[in-house]
Parts: structure tokens; sequence; C-alpha cells
């Protein structure tokens, strides 16, 4: 077939279609066309929503939710505020970090720098709508987030139309977010389907099926976010199989439930039902907290001059942080994805999030113009590649993953975990490395086998520095220039194990804490820290307020 083209119908925030079309483009070079209807979601009227406040007034739940947005509302200038103060603090230029597509416009300057055809509608079945559907012939239509459409459009596409649906049919069907239902019976998993548009609401035969886990640490958010990403997947395999003419189509057998939408008063309820029920995650801080504001308030006036003089010479440090993974299940090294969410929100409003070839351009130049922090990931768990990558899509921050390539071959859990009894956490598979490489993360070396670099034997050391690099390099198709040391702190790291990790690459990393200032010399151990598990704890460490000695 010579070309391919799909049009999108969709109602999602310009941010989530911009994610799909980007991917689209990237990943099926058949797809020759994309064209996009797009009719935005409009609140009610005025009247018929003071109609609809008089009307369930009287409903259970219903004043709690007025008076939880009321509040929302009243600490909106509050939060503005505290951030408006922090950003002194910290002496922060504005826009920190590329702006994330929020809006119309911004949608449509994408279209236009990428070719594609758009149109805005109040009404996807409007005879204008219909018209530029005809125009456009498309092979396939794309529901992405929509209102129920007619036949009329969804038929209009000669192969017809396929949605992505981000519950188990035909058990749940209907609407709500994605997981609440399951989240509210018990359930242990939910499903994820690409399926046909017919008239029968998500009852279209199914293209493509998977299975999201529902782990103990799960909630709305983190669900939402990570079906996204698997059904994101999924939608471009089926494009992928429509286009090969490979796909099979499996008809739903079996009683269907179907599930409204509940209106927001309902899903705060709900919400809050969740919050008893489900396992909070609860971690020990290292230091009381009393001890941290008494810190805090000590030395804040002090930082606000040092962070303006490196304001003025444009001289601020650059703090790696390195983390293990993002997983919703118990572990010593884990982080669940919603309190990774909150950490990355409060660091796009508050510091510059560097990729590490950029930081390393940064200290190189000896310019470095405002606060900046660099997400690494050590070992190469399996977990990230769903997880991490369901935040970092969502945010657009970049990360780098140092990797223990043995482990991707083997499929060996690792060494810390197992001394723990911590089964179950699988490494990153090859295949998976290449797919996140494609997606823009970068990768370094971590051994090849979560080696301690402490050993002064330097067969083993060649074969664990040296080796890992080639291993990688050939996965990944380019050089690679970074390492880091498993464990990184100085009893891991011997003095042949320096000089060979320094002779291998450009840039090699501890882990024993510190920070890294301009101009200094990337041909030396760089330093990186073991990031906190709480917000307020993060920013105390990329102020220096919990680590005071910047050598590492």
């Amino acid at each position: 077939m010579n070309e391919f083209r799909v049009l999108i119908f969709s109602s999602k925030p310009p941010a989530k279609l911009v994610r799909i079309v980007e991917r689209i483009r990237g990943e099926l070079p058949e797809v020759t066309g994309i064209a996009i209807v797009y009719e935005p979601l409009r609140e009610k009227p005025l009247g018929r929503r003071v109609r609809g406040i008089l009307g369930r007034i009287s409903e259970p739940h219903y004043l709690a939710f007025v008076f939880n947005r009321s509040l929302r509302m009243f600490l909106r200038p509050i939060r503005r505020a505290g951030d408006a103060i922090l950003r002194f603090l910290h002496a922060a230029p504005r826009n920190l970090n590329p702006r994330l597509v929020a809006s119309f416009d911004d949608l449509q300057d994408f279209a236009k720098k990428n070719g594609i055809a758009i149109l805005l509608t109040n009404d996807l079945h409007s005879d204008e709508s219909l018209a530029f559907a005809r125009e456009f012939r498309p092979d396939l239509g794309v529901i992405f987030g929509t209102k129920i459409l007619k036949p009329a459009l969804y038929e209009i596409p000669r192969l017809g139309s396929i949605n992505v649906h981000k519950k188990k049919v035909p058990d749940y069907r209907g609407g709500g977010p994605t997981g609440l239902w399951e989240l509210l019976e018990g359930a242990k998993e939910i499903g994820i389907t690409v399926h046909g548009v017919t008239t029968n609401l998500d009852g279209g035969p199914v293209l493509q099926r998977t299975t999201l886990r529902i782990d103990p640490y799960d909630r709305l958010d983190s669900l939402a976010l990570k079906a996204d990403v698997v059904g994101n997947d999924l939608l471009i395999q089926t494009i992928r199989d429509m286009i090969k003419g490979t796909c099979s189509f499996q008809e739903q057998t079996g009683d269907a439930r179907t599930f409204r939408n509940p209106s927001d008063h309902q899903l705060l309820a709900y919400r809050r039902e969740l919050d008893r029920k489900l396992t909070p995650y609860e971690r020990p801080r290292g230091r009381p907290m009393w001890k941290l504001v008494l810190r805090s308030i000590v030395l804040y006036p002090f930082l606000v001059f040092r962070n303006w003089n490196y304001r003025f010479r444009q001289s601020f440090p650059v703090i790696i942080l390195y983390h293990h993974l993002i997983t919703d299940r118990p572990h010593h090294l884990g982080l669940p994805t919603s309190e990774f969410v909150r950490q990355v929100e409060y660091l796009r409003r508050h510091y510059h999030i560097a990729s590490l070839p950029e930081a390393m351009q940064m200290l190189e130049a000896g310019r470095v113009k405002a606060p900046t922090v660099v997400f690494t990931f050590d070992d190469g768990y399996a977990e990230n590649y769903i997880n991490l990558r369901a935040v970092t899509e969502e945010y657009r921050i970049p990360v780098f993953l140092f990797v223990s390539t043995a482990h991707m071959q083997s499929q060996a859990g690792f060494g810390h975990d197992m001394r723990r009894g911590q089964s179950g956490f699988s490494p990153l598979s090859w295949e998976q490395v290449v797919v996140l490489h494609r997606a823009g993360f970068g990768f370094g070396s971590h051994t090849r086998t979560h080696f301690d670099c402490g050993s002064a034997d330097e067969v083993a050391l060649k074969s664990e520095i040296v080796d890992s690099k080639s291993e990688l390099e050939s996965h990944l198709g380019e050089a690679v220039d970074y390492f880091s040391f498993p464990w990184g702190m100085p009893v891991n790291m011997s003095e042949p194990g320096k000089k060979l990790a320094l002779q291998t690459y450009s840039y090699s990393y501890a882990a024993a804490g510190g920070i890294n200032p301009p101009g200094m010399s990337t041909r030396q151990i760089l330093r990186r820290c073991d990031h906190p598990p709480f917000v307020f704890d993060l920013e105390l460490l990329l102020q220096c307020v919990l680590e005071f000695d910047s050598r590492g």
C-alpha cells in the first residue's frame, strides 16, 4: 500500500492528543497523512449550572463537594503566591522548563508545524465536520476521547474506526475514571482493549487486548497515567496491524455491565472511600520533621543570599538525583507513581529539569543560569517501562537510565533484592531498552552484573566496566559515554576501577551525594544524590539543607 491516512476524532486535552500524534508519526512511517477533527469540552451555561446546583443540593456528599471546590479556589492564589516566594528564594528565572501543550492554540501550532490538517468544531457531527472527514479520504478513523459518535461520522473511513477502552470488556463498559469501578470492587487488574466502533456502546469486536495490574499503592491518578501509556501502545500496534492487513477481530462474549459517569460530587465521595480503603504509602523520614523545619528557618536567609549570588554569576550547581524504580508495590528502593508525580510537578515549577547530556554541557561551559536537577535511574528495573514512562510522557521530562547489561540478557533478579527476599522485580528486556531509547530515554552502563567496583581484580573490572559498554552500544546502535558505579560509595570505587572507568567513558558518576559546581572538570568522578521520598525533604536536599558536603 502506497499510503495510509488516519483521521483522529478527539475531545481529549491537547497534550494527550499531541502525544499520540507524535507516536503515530514517529513509529508508523507507513502513515502518510494525519488529520484531526477536534471538539473541545465546553462548560455548561451558567443558568444550567445554577439549576444543577439547586437540584442536587440535597443529595449526599454534594455540600462536601461544593466546600472542597471552594477551598481549592480559595487556595489557588495562595499557592501562586507561595510559588512566587519560592522562586525569589531560589533566585530562579521564570519559564524554567518547556511549556506543556495546554491550549487549542498550542495544538494548532503543533499541527501547522507538522503538516497536519485540523478542524476545530463545536459539533463533531456538523456538516462542516462531515465534509472535512470525507474530503480527507481516511483509511482509518481513531476515536480518541469523544462523546458517543454517530455512524455517519465513524463509518466514513475506508476501514471504519477504532477506539481504546480502558476497562475490561464486557465486565466494565461505559464511563467513569480509569480503574474506579475496579478499585471499588477490589479487582486485581483493569482490562485495556482496542475495538472496532459500532452502535453498541463499547461493544465492537476486540482487535487488541491486555491487562494492567492494580498494585497496593495504585490510585486513580496513577492508573490513569499508566493506562494512557498502555492504551497508546495498543493503539499503535493496532494501526500497524491494520496497515499490514493482519488484524484479527474477536467478538465480545458474556454478559455486559455498563457503568454511568459519576457526577463530580459522587466522584469525590468515591475518592474518599478509596483513601480509607487502599494501602497508604508510608516511609519513615531519616530526620524528625521538627529538625528539618528548624534547619530551614535558620539556614534559608543565608541560602537566599547564596542563590542570588549564583544567579548573578550564572553559577548554580547541578544536582543529579539517582532513583531506582517507580513501583506501586512495596520495595525498599521504590517510589509510588503518585508520589513521583508530586515531585515532578514541584520540580517543574521551581527547578530546571535537565537531561544528563545537557547538564554536562552546562558544567563544561561553566554557566548554569537556573537551579538545575537531573533525573537518573539505576539498575534497569522492568517496572520503569510502564510506570516511569507514564510520568515522563505526561510531564515531558528527560530521564537517564544506568543499566546492568547482563541482567537484561539473563532476566535474573538483582542480588540486592534477592538478599531482602524481594522477588518478582525483574529487569528490563533488551527490547524494552530499545523502545525506551527510541522514546528519548538516555542510557549508560552500571556494569554487567551490578558488580562492586571496590574490587582490585583488573580482569573482572574490565569485564564489568568495558564489556558492558560494548553490549549497550551493540543494542542501541550508538556510542555510550556514561557510567555509574554500583552503590557508588568510596569503598565501592577502587583506584583501578576509577582509572578504568575514566579511560573508557567520557563521564563517570558516584552516589555518595554532593553538588556539581559549574566549571568543575567532567574528567573526574561526578556526584549524585539519593532521592528523598517526600517533596519537602527533596527541596531541602536541593538547597543543601540536608547535605552540606559538596565534595561527594
